[in-house]
This record gives C-alpha cells, sequence and structure tokens, in this order.
C-alpha cells in the first residue's frame, strides 16, 4: 500500500558546503632543541597552515606550511622547556581554529648547560646530479656527531587524499665524520625529499631538510631552424618542436668570430623568437636547445647575417625660400660616399654626391614653397645601405620673439610668437652647465614652455625652430641667468628649507652636495618644523609593493603618491650624514609618529642592514627589535631562512624573525600578519592604511625656530 500522493516528501533543499574542519595536532617527536607536530584534517582542504608558539622571552613565532603537508619540525628550541603550539587553518583568506597541542623538549645532552645551543647541522645542498643518482653535502663541528642517518624518498602528491599512500622511505648510515654521501638507483627525472640527521648514541640532536631531482633521460632537440625578417639590428628566428614535451627553449646568439653570448628563455608552446640589439652588417651563431626542467638538449645551430647600415635620422635644417641643409646620423661602420637623390612634382631633380665623412649636405637654387623628398644612401665599395629618407617644404616661417620670463633659481619660462602657418611641432634646445646639449620635442599649438631643474647662478642659451615632419626652419635664440641660492645644491631638505622653502612638494636634492647627481624626493616642510625627506609612503593600496630586490634597491612608485625612495639612495643619504628618522601613522581620526635619532643604512654589499636607536613618539617602539637586521625581499633573502619572512608576510623589509612592523606589506590584508602593520600601535591584525617614512639632519633647526 501507498502513501497519499500529497502526503510524499518533496525534494530537499541543497545543501550548503561545509567550511573545512581542522583535526588534531600531536606532538610526535622531540628533542633537546625541536619538537616534531603533526595533524589531521577532519573535513578539507586548506590552502596553508599556520603554527604558532612564544618563545622563551614570550614573543610570538610563527611557522608558515604548504596545505598539502600534514607535519612540521619546530626547531631552535630550549631543552627541558615546555611549549603550547597553536594550528590555524587557511583557506580562501579565511582563518579556521586553532587547535592546539602542548609539548616538552628533551634534557639537554650531557656536558651542554640548559640554555646553551647544541651543535647543528647546516648548508645542506646538492651536487653531481645523473638520472639515478646525487651526491649531498653538508656541515657539521668536527666531532658533534657520533654518526648521521639519512633518510629519503619520493613524497606523496597529497595529504588531503582520504587515505593517502605514506611515501617510500630508504635509510643510509654515514661515519660521524663524513660530511657528504652519494644515493644510489634513483628513479630518473624524480623529485625526492630528503632528512639528514645528527645522531649522538642512538638520539637524533638534530636535523636538517631538503630536496633533490635526478635528470630526466635524453631530451630531444628542436628541428628546421630559419631566420626571417632579417634588418640591421634584428631578425626573426623560428623552429620546429621535438616530438616529447618541453618547458621551454633557450635561444642564444653571438657574433659568429667571438663575442658576448646573448640567451633569452621561450616558453615551450612559442616557436619563434625576434632577436634584438644585432649589430648592423654582422654574422650571427644562433643556437636554440630544448629544456625540460633541469635537463637540455643538445643544440640546434644556424648563422645569419644583417642588414648594412646606412644614415639615420634625416632632417632637413635652416629651410628658406630656396634652400636646406640636409643634416645625418651617420651609420656605425664607415662609408666611402654618400648619394644624395632630390625630387618634387614639377621641379628638376637634384642629384650629388658627399665625402664618407661628412654628415651634412647643402641645397640650394630650390624653388619656394615646394614639397620635396629627400634620400641619401651609403655606398661601400659596390654595396649600398639602406637608406634614409625624408619630405620637406621650402620657405616656411620661423618662430619669432623668444624670451625668458619669470626665471628663478631653477626655472624659466620661454614664450614666443607662432608663425603665420602653424607648424607640427617645435624643437627647443639648451646647453646644460655640462657641455651637453638637451633637446625637447613640443607640440602644435603651445607658445611657452617651462624649463624645470635648472642649476641656480648660472647662464643658459635656448634655441627654438618650428619643425614640418622632419622639416626645421633656421633657430632663434635667447639668453638668460638662473638666480642664486644660500645653498645652491642643498643635500636634503633640511637645507632646503634654508634656501626658502615652505611648503611641501617634489623637489630636487643632489647626493652629497654634487650636481652630477640629483634625486627628485618629496620635502614635507610642515610636520615638526619641516625639513624631512620623505622616502615611504602608503595612502591608498594603488602601488604594488610586492616587488623583487632589485625595484627596492633603486626604488618605485610616484614621489606625490605611494613610492619606495630606494635602498641606494637611503644608503647614499645616510653614509654622508647624521639623520634622524620619523614613522608618521594615520587611521581615520588617530594619527602617531615613532621618532628615532639615528638612521642609517648600510651599502648592497652589507645588504643595506639597518641602523636606528634612540626612540621617543606615540606610536610605540617597533622598529627597534628590526636594528641591525639586513634587508630581504621576495627573490633574496640574506638570512637565509627555510620560509623566508618576505615569502611569508608579503613584503620586503628588515626582516629578522620575523617583525613587529611591516609598512611594505600587502595593503589593507588582515590575514596571518600580512597587511601594513605596526604591532606597538595596533597589533598584528590591523594595516595601517596611511604610513610615511622620512628623514632629517640631527642637527637640523627650524628657520621659524622649532627643533
Amino acid at each position: 500500500m501507498t502513501a497519499p500522493e500529497e502526503d510524499a516528501p518533496g525534494p530537499e533543499p541543497p545543501k550548503a558546503p561545509e567550511e573545512p574542519r581542522l583535526g588534531v595536532l600531536a606532538v610526535t617527536d622531540t628533542a633537546p632543541d625541536s619538537i616534531r607536530l603533526s595533524w589531521t584534517v577532519a573535513r578539507g582542504p586548506f590552502d596553508s597552515f599556520v603554527v604558532q608558539y612564544e618563545d622563551t622571552d614570550g614573543q610570538p613565532q610563527a611557522l608558515l606550511v604548504d596545505g598539502d603537508q600534514s607535519k612540521v619540525l619546530v626547531s631552535g628550541l630550549e631543552p627541558s622547556t615546555p611549549y603550547k603550539f597553536f594550528l590555524y587553518g587557511l583557506r580562501a583568506g579565511q582563518r579556521l581554529g586553532p587547535v592546539a597541542t602542548e609539548g616538552t623538549t628533551g634534557p639537554a645532552p650531557a656536558g651542554q648547560t640548559p640554555g646553551e645551543p647544541g651543535p647543528r647541522l647546516s648548508q645542506l645542498s646538492v651536487t653531481d646530479v645523473t638520472t639515478s643518482s646525487v651526491r649531498l653535502n653538508w656541515e657539521a663541528p668536527p666531532g658533534a656527531f657520533d654518526s648521521f642517518l639519512l633518510r629519503f624518498g619520493v613524497p606523496s602528491p597529497s595529504t588531503l587524499q582520504p587515505r593517502p599512500r605514506p611515501p617510500l622511505q630508504r635509510e643510509l648510515a654515514v661515519p660521524g665524520t663524513r660530511r657528504s654521501a652519494v644515493l644510489r638507483d634513483l628513479r630518473p627525472g624524480t623529485l625526492y625529499s630528503l632528512t639528514l640527521y645528527g645522531l649522538r648514541g642512538p638520539h637524533k640532536a638534530d636535523s636538517i631538510q631538503g630536496s633533490a631531482h635526478t635528470l630526466s633521460p635524453v631530451l630531444e632537440s628542436p628541428q628546421d631552424l630559419q631566420f626571417s625578417e632579417i634588418g640591421e639590428t634584428l631578425a626573426k628566428v623560428s623552429w620546429m618542436p621535438p616530438p616529447s614535451r618541453v618547458d621551454s627553449f633557450k635561444v642564444s646568439y653571438q657574433l659568429a668570430d667571438g663575442g658576448e653570448p646573448q640567451s633569452v628563455q621561450v616558453d615551450g608552446r612559442t616557436w619563434t623568437q625576434t632577436l634584438q640589439g644585432l649589430t648592423p652588417g654582422a654574422r650571427y651563431a644562433v643556437t636554440v636547445v630544448s629544456v625540460r626542467g633541469f635537463e637540455e638538449s643538445e643544440p640546434l645551430t644556424g648563422f645569419l647575417t644583417t642588414v648594412p647600415d646606412g644614415p639615420t635620422q634625416l632632417r632637413a635644417l635652416n629651410l628658406t625660400e630656396d634652400s636646406a641643409l640636409l643634416h645625418w646620423k651617420p651609420p656605425q661602420n664607415p662609408v666611402d660616399t654618400y648619394d644624395v637623390r632630390v625630387t618634387a612634382p614639377g621641379a628638376p631633380p637634384v642629384q650629388g654626391s658627399a665625402p664618407g665623412s661628412v654628415e651634412d649636405y647643402l641645397l640650394h637654387r630650390l624653388l619656394p614653397h615646394t614639397n620635396y623628398t629627400a634620400t641619401v644612401q651609403g655606398l661601400r665599395g659596390p654595396n649600398l645601405t639602406s637608406p634614409a629618407s625624408i619630405t620637406f617644404t621650402t620657405g616656411l616661417e620661423a618662430p619669432q620673439d623668444l624670451e625668458a620670463k619669470e626665471v628663478t633659481p631653477r626655472t624659466a619660462l620661454l614664450t614666443w610668437t607662432e608663425p603665420q602657418v602653424p607648424p607640427t611641432g617645435y624643437l627647443l634646445s639648451f646647453d646644460t652647465p655640462g657641455g651637453q646639449t638637451q633637446e625637447i620635442l613640443l607640440p602644435r599649438g603651445v607658445t611657452s614652455h617651462q624649463l624645470l631643474g635648472l642649476f641656480p647662478s648660472t647662464p643658459y642659451s635656448a634655441q627654438l625652430r618650428a619643425m614640418w615632419g622632419e622639416s626645421l626652419t633656421p633657430p632663434v635664440s635667447t639668453s638668460f641667468a638662473t638666480g642664486g641660492l644660500q645653498i645652491p645644491f642643498p643635500r636634503d631638505c633640511g637645507e632646503e628649507m634654508q634656501n626658502g622653502a615652505s611648503t611641501s612638494r617634489p623637489t630636487t636634492i643632489f647626493l652629497s652636495g654634487n650636481r652630477e647627481q640629483p634625486l627628485n624626493v618629496f620635502c614635507d616642510m610642515e610636520t615638526d618644523g619641516g625639513g624631512w625627506l620623505v622616502f615611504q609612503r602608503r595612502v591608498d593600496g594603488q602601488t604594488d609593493f610586492w616587488r623583487d630586490w632589485e625595484e627596492y634597491a633603486h626604488g618605485f612608485g610616484n614621489i606625490s603618491g605611494e613610492f619606495w625612495l630606494g635602498n641606494e639612495a637611503l644608503h647614499s643619504l645616510t653614509k654622508a650624514g647624521d639623520y634622524s628618522m620619523r614613522v608618521d601613522l594615520r587611521a581615520g581620526d588617530e594619527a602617531v609618529f615613532a621618532q628615532y635619532d639615528s638612521f642609517r643604512v648600510d651599502s648592497a654589499a652589507e645588504y643595506y642592514r639597518l641602523h636606528l636607536e634612540g626612540y621617543h613618539g606615540t606610536a610605540g617602539d617597533s622598529m627597534s627589535y628590526h636594528s641591525g637586521s639586513v634587508f630581504s625581499a621576495r627573490d633574496r633573502d640574506p638570512n637565509n631562512l627555510l620560509i623566508s619572512c618576505a615569502v611569508s608576510y608579503r613584503g620586503a623589509w628588515w626582516y629578522r624573525n620575523c617583525h613587529y612592523a611591516n609598512l611594505n606589506g600587502l595593503y589593507g590584508s588582515t590575514v596571518d600578519h600580512q597587511g601594513v602593520s605596526w604591532y606597538s600601535w595596533k597589533g598584528f591584525e590591523f594595516s595601517v592604511p596611511f604610513t610615511e617614512m622620512k628623514l632629517r639632519p640631527r642637527s637640523f633647526r627650524s628657520p621659524a625656530g622649532g627643533g
């Protein structure tokens, strides 16, 4: 008998996806200076995990672990000491958990007092890699360990599977006097995880981890190397890929008769590459190899010859009713003669020859108000180079009444009257104090231009030409002299303030007062008496601060917005004087500061090591912890930590282990201490929306009488 139709249950509503959940955290092994933790996942997966604990000084520590791992070794601990560990799971920006456990490290070995660090393993490296073997090398103090144990195997694909298969582990015992060992009978093209234990008696006193990848079988070369679109300085290279899979191709090229080889890496799905920056008229050897992992194939080699170079940058100067001066840049390789041809509809052609040593050719007896085409080619023996061509019109009118107005110590406003027939643009040129000529292209329609960055107390001469395409009128000229300053080439914003600057703005200073080393900076002339040179600002998150070592060395961003001035500039500034440093932080209506009486940054050879002392302020002292630390970025960590602090906390900074300030961190982030944080003010879980870091001389005294 069936139930009535109206009583039949309807379809169940779909269930919301369940969030992941941690299982159990447990201690699986202890040593005098380390504890190994492992955990389970009740419901997964997770993107990553964070293990947190406090060291014996009460300072918080954190370890970031990949989401496919389920254990971690916490090292650097004190013997016979209890610790409490918290495990968080991270998924899609959320932090879940924690689960906790407690553990106590083992007693110190005989002869070692508590608090005294035991001998450590270090510098685990891999050499002599083949398809079936690798050599491992390491360092340890003499006599520190009775023996070593090498444990190695292929990692399982994922610990998130319901029943992951344990990795196949093999072990190799090594005498305590050895510092290297060869692992044999390995699988080709395979990644192995490695753990080296230092043993005292049967006890594991220390360990270090790493990985090694064996070579793959022989990789096939690409085929059918071809060249096309060959010019003076570039050529296109193409090839056919091998039948087997490749990760990438490496294209190398150098002069066939010797020279510095250049290489470029190309994605394995791309079979062409344009070579640039070649020498005209030269023969090149080009090789292409297949790349897979660490393996390279035998090279495929071919040869090409670039087109001989000819004259370039052809212009028609000093145009009048019936004459013009052709001017060009000569080719890199000298020519014997130049062939000059000039034509116009309804006008007799002009043909001439010029010696290979000249760069000009005077045309005369031309028809007025006529459009001409000029072509110049070089001849080397019987061979013609590539040509240079332009069009020009005779009888064009030059600009008039060029004047310099509103001249200051560093600027001048040039004005002029436009010709009756408006040109397509203008070429403005002026001589610099170094004896060089600077040229500025200006658009059509303008009748003034502001010259910036001039030197004080210096005479200048400026010339202006009207342009129609590559045709230029004779120049009109004017001369002027800039005014004087108390400090013509200020070394910092403190000296710039002595020159009378009173408003915060971008300006130019000169490193060590050398006019040959200008640096564009932003001066804060208002905070605490002014005179501050700003070297970092975060305000809206529009500028990406997740950058590499070189970008932090040389600076990035806009000095009127978000930017980092550059570690090289910080070193050059602070090595030449005695400076203090200030940090301004704002969040809504709240504003605090931290000031340090002494601030210095070492050179690149010292990894831009930070030195500062003498805190006072209202933000709390979060920077003294970092004094003495080297700078590290995502691609370079001079601290050689297993997991780089810069990578873990998404910044670049003077990290120690790891930070109490992270002002170059991920803007707006409140996850895993990765944000723009200042611990002493808002803790780790708050990302500060506005920061400025700035420096000024310790001896600075405001012209208004402030300190």
